[in-house]
């Protein structure tokens, strides 16, 4: 199982994201599947900086996947080329097997540009069938949705 990087407090994830024109449609706003894409990259870091390990390492070595079974997106204005894009994570719900994800990708001024819901379930791999989280991963996720909550009301 995946053992602790270091023994320091947990923070929210932010990760900036500048939109380029290779990120766009010819309207020069942002195509949406790559919104999906930053929400995807942004999810892929979540899992390997607080699960602490990366989805191939979680796949190839411990025979587990975390993969996605919905995802909604919901735009508020599209950015478009040459804006910076930050990145949030929050933990909206854990069940036994699933976890439920908010990414929220916002402007300078913290405004939302667009929120993807993300529901991923942890499965037992090759059979490919819902496992329940493992202790380890389930304490990671609830000191980061109380991190994420306790920062929210700085």
């Amino acid at each position: 199982m995946p053992q602790p990087q270091d023994t320091a407090p947990v923070q929210p994830i932010r990760i900036s994201q500048t939109v380029s024109w290779g990120h766009c449609d010819p309207a020069g706003i942002i195509y949406t599947p790559r919104v999906l894409d930053y929400a995807m990259e942004t999810l892929e870091t979540w899992n390997r900086e607080i699960l602490g390990v990366p989805w191939f390492k979680l796949n190839r070595e411990l025979s587990l996947g975390f993969p996605t079974v919905k995802a909604e997106l919901d735009f508020v204005k599209p950015p478009a080329v040459d804006d910076v894009v930050t990145l949030k994570l929050d933990v909206l719900a854990v069940g036994r097997s699933s976890l439920t994800t908010l990414v929220t990708g916002q402007d300078g001024a913290g405004e939302d540009y667009f929120r993807v819901r993300i529901v991923s379930c942890l499965i037992s791999v090759p059979e490919y069938t819902s496992t329940e989280i493992i202790p380890e991963f389930r304490q990671r996720i609830l000191a980061y949705q109380a991190a994420c909550a306790k920062n929210d009301q700085t």
